[in-house]
Order: structure tokens, then sequence, then C-alpha cells
């Protein structure tokens, strides 16, 4: 009897072990990117793309501003593909101008809000500078603050959001350098 009491523990143990184990494997992130890149036959425009260290990260940053509008949350399920510097670079494309140019784009904030548990939007600043290619002379710099309202609260709609955005910088910084001279700004 005590031959099948010890089995009989050993299979209990076993199995309440395994069970702990089911349905508990932690789940993989979702990947995402901003998005296809329009394709484009030719282009005169070289970027570069900088940020402070905290947005050089795969994380999706959000924050709540009805609760504690300094902490800073990340999806726990959700990453970018790479720093998301890295993927407006290659997203960000400016086509149709005359010269060749280079611009310096500087990244400020990238993050979803949430003004209410149910109600977000999302927002993205960043400052271009221009310069004629193979020149150092800044011909223009500007600072563009973008918001989109009224995106799903959650991760999806963040990334639809910031596809959103992108589209509007791209056409917001397009229309400014169509509008400077061949000049350099003097210093």
């Amino acid at each position: 009897m005590k031959r099948y009491l010890k089995h009989y523990s050993a299979i209990i143990l076993s199995a309440s072990i395994s069970a702990c184990s089911i349905g508990s494997k932690p789940s993989m992130p979702i990947i995402h990117d901003l998005g296809p890149a329009a394709q484009h036959t030719s282009n005169n425009v070289t970027i570069t793309m900088d940020a402070p260290v905290w947005l050089w990260d795969d994380r999706i940053r959000y924050r709540l501003l009805y609760d504690d509008a300094t902490v800073i949350r990340y999806y726990n399920n959700d990453r970018w593909e790479a720093p998301l510097p890295a993927l407006l670079e290659r997203r960000l494309i400016i086509t149709g101008l005359r010269r060749p140019v280079h611009l310096r784009v500087q990244l400020t904030q990238f993050e979803q809000q949430f003004e209410a548990a149910d109600t977000a939007h999302v927002v993205m600043t960043l400052t271009v500078n221009i310069f004629a290619a193979n020149s150092a002379g800044l011909q223009g710099e500007r600072r563009f603050s973008l918001i989109q309202k009224n995106v799903p609260p959650n991760a999806a709609g963040a990334i639809i959001g910031y596809g959103a955005l992108i589209e509007q910088a791209q056409t917001e910084i397009q229309t400014w350098l169509s509008t400077l001279s061949d000049e350099p700004l003097e210093t």
C-alpha cells in the first residue's frame, strides 16, 4: 500500500507541476514597423535621423495624462522592429525637389497619450535642418509638432496613428522645402 501511495503521490506532484505551465506560455511580442514605404524612382533628398537616447528603443511608448503624466509606460507585447529613429529614417521619404539636399532630422517626441482610459492621440515633434548636398551651409530650419487625435486606445491604434503622422510630416516637410530658395542662410 505504501508503494502505491508513493507512486500516486509522485504522479499527483508531477501533474501539479506540469499543470502550472499549461497555458502560461509567455506570449511572443508582436513586431511592428511603420508600414510600407512608398516606392520612388529618384530622390534628391538624403535624410539623417537623430533622437535622444530614450527614443532609441524598440518599445512602444505611451503616457496616461489622466493618471500620472510624468510616467512613461510601454506596451508589453508590442515592439518596434528596430529602434524608432531608424524606422522613421527609412520611412520618411521626401521627393520632387529640383536640387539635391540633405535633411538632418531631430526627433524629440513620439508617443501615444491617453486623456482618459478610452480616449487617446499620438504626437510627434521633430526639427528639420536642410543643407545643400555636399555642403555645410544651413539653408533652413523648422520645428514640426504634429498630433493625430482620436486613435484607438491600444497599441494597434498607436501604430495606425503613427502612420498618419508620418504621412502628415512628409507633406508638411515637402511643402516647407518647396518654399526655400537655393541659397544658404547667412550666419
